[in-house]
């Protein structure tokens, strides 16, 4: 089963169903980003499209970081089929039944099961195996931890990756994005637009979206080549530098430059420097009223119009469009910090 497979209630389509593995820890927001989008497409879609039910590792329930116990509908031992199955956690902690919940997991993969880990369920679908070779979402601070212990990911620091049949998210509002992009693809984009809405969210961040990442963090997990080329490009985003000049700064061919990126961004210095940039200019979008020209110009863009074909082709949708929908929800005003806001880890 894919992810994206079609869900049509209307057309007596069984609704899909939702298996929800919780494994302390696991707070109520981590569950609410998991199943309210379902929910609310439920209600707002007039239509069971999906039926989601809690598992525990044991059937029992399952203690909340705040105190208090969420009672669940059975065991994960119990579970025959689903046609996916999410995996809940703040943390992957592994205690003395995690070689248990390891083969459970495996059983499960072996009758066509959909997955989907969020920050801590990522980790038990590695241990499990599950994501071997697969495009795989982490959280930047255990980015390190991941390529240690997992090298047989494609580690990714976007917000959440959406390969085949195996869903990740790098945290919890990540995965309140790509359940919500499930929903586009599998009801509607009108549908998952609502729902959205019903969140407060102006818009579903597309899965590429870099993580927020603090300069420090950035700095201290790069080879030391390509923290100086990042510290360059973030130095010189209203004049950008070719490839070549930023070689030369930081004492480095282009070729050597080029393979630095590659092998440890996944991503060429050029589409890098140009994503930065962008990202910059949709904070000064939705947080300012700065002109849109203006803005495209002090983000290293020659016109107006390059700017906008640049951010629409990253965004899918236009500088002005984006504007407008941060003024409908009243999240534009000026804010001082967006200028300085430090820029984001690139995506795989």
């Amino acid at each position: 089963m894919r992810w994206d497979r079609p869900v049509d209630a209307e057309r007596g389509a069984q609704p899909l169903d939702v298996a929800v593995l919780l494994l302390p820890p696991v707070s109520l927001g981590t569950l609410g980003a998991i199943v309210d989008p379902f929910v609310e497409a439920n209600r707002l879609g007039g239509q069971r499209f999906y039926a989601v039910h809690l598992v525990s590792a044991d059937g029992a329930p399952v203690a909340l970081p705040g105190g208090g116990r969420l009672s669940v509908g059975g065991s994960l031992s119990a579970l025959v089929r689903c046609d996916a199955l999410v995996v809940a956690s703040d943390l992957h902690q592994p205690d003395a039944n995690a070689a248990d919940i390891v083969s459970q997991l495996k059983r499960i993969a072996r009758v066509g099961a959909a997955f989907c880990g969020n920050r801590g369920g990522t980790g038990w679908l590695a241990a499990a195996g599950l994501l071997d070779n697969r495009r795989v979402a982490v959280h930047w601070e255990d980015m390190t931890l991941y390529r240690e212990r997992h090298p047989e990911l494609v580690l990714c620091a976007s917000l959440y990756e959406i390969d085949a049949d195996r869903l990740t998210a790098s945290s919890s509002q990540a995965t309140l994005d790509m359940m919500l992009c499930v929903i586009a693809q599998q009801v509607s984009p009108r549908l998952a637009d609502n729902v959205a809405r019903q969140f407060g969210l102006d818009r579903i961040r597309p899965g590429h979206e870099k993580q927020a990442v603090p300069a420090s963090s950035r700095i201290s997990q790069h080879p030391p080549k390509l923290n100086e080329a990042l510290l360059v490009m973030e130095a010189n985003l209203e004049e950008p530098l070719g490839s070549d000049e930023i070689a030369e700064c930081v004492g480095i061919s282009r070729r050597q430059l080029e393979r630095l990126f590659k092998q440890n961004l996944d991503i060429l210095p050029s589409r890098y420097y140009q994503e930065l940039r962008l990202e910059r200019a949709r904070q000064l979008i939705v947080r300012t009223q700065q002109s849109i020209v203006q803005i495209g110009l002090s983000c290293g863009f020659s016109s107006g119009s390059h700017f906008a074909t640049a951010y629409r082709a990253h965004f899918g949708i236009t500088p002005r469009e984006d504007r407008s929908r941060a003024t409908l929800t009243g999240s534009q005003g000026t804010d001082p910090r967006a200028a300085g806001a430090p820029p984001t880890e690139p995506s795989c």
